[in-house]
């Protein structure tokens, strides 16, 4: 019996005037903000899986993704999967960096609500969970050391 789920997404951001801008989307399911992610699937790599629930969710392509930034995210939470459905599982959530040029786009399924380019200290208020806003704190830090 299944007693965890990974999902794999990524921290995606732009500069605009100077400004580190993150993108934070919008979950129909869940009603609340955070980022790009989903499960993998058979025979994709984690870096496939980000790729792909990012064009799915946002409609972004054209990511560059920074090569030595990664995180993970661990939590219990009700399981999803058809291995995993209602019951309580550990849930871990890989999160890649990546910049872009493109905006949001929409979700290809309407899982996603809406996306919003916020300014860090902005992103950490739409944010519920506090371990979401640390990881983006570690992201926010790469960046601005780069």
């Amino acid at each position: 019996m299944e007693t965890k789920e990974t999902s794999v997404g990524a921290f995606i951001y732009k500069i605009e005037n100077n400004e580190i801008l993150f993108l934070l989307i919008y979950s129909r399911r869940n009603k609340e903000w955070g980022f790009p992610k989903g499960h993998i699937e058979p025979n994709e790599t984690e870096l496939e899986t980000a790729k792909r629930e990012i064009k799915e969710e946002t409609g972004i392509t054209d990511l560059n993704f920074v090569k030595d930034f990664c995180c993970c995210d661990t939590y219990k939470i009700k399981g999803t999967l058809s291995t995993t459905k209602n019951r309580i599982i550990d849930k871990n959530v890989i999160y890649y960096l990546a910049s872009t040029k493109e905006d949001f786009k929409g979700s290809v399924d309407d899982e996603i609500e809406k996306g919003v380019w916020l300014k860090f200290n902005q992103a950490t208020e739409y944010l519920k969970y506090d371990n979401q806003k640390k990881l983006l704190e570690q992201a926010y830090i790469y960046i601005k050391e780069e």
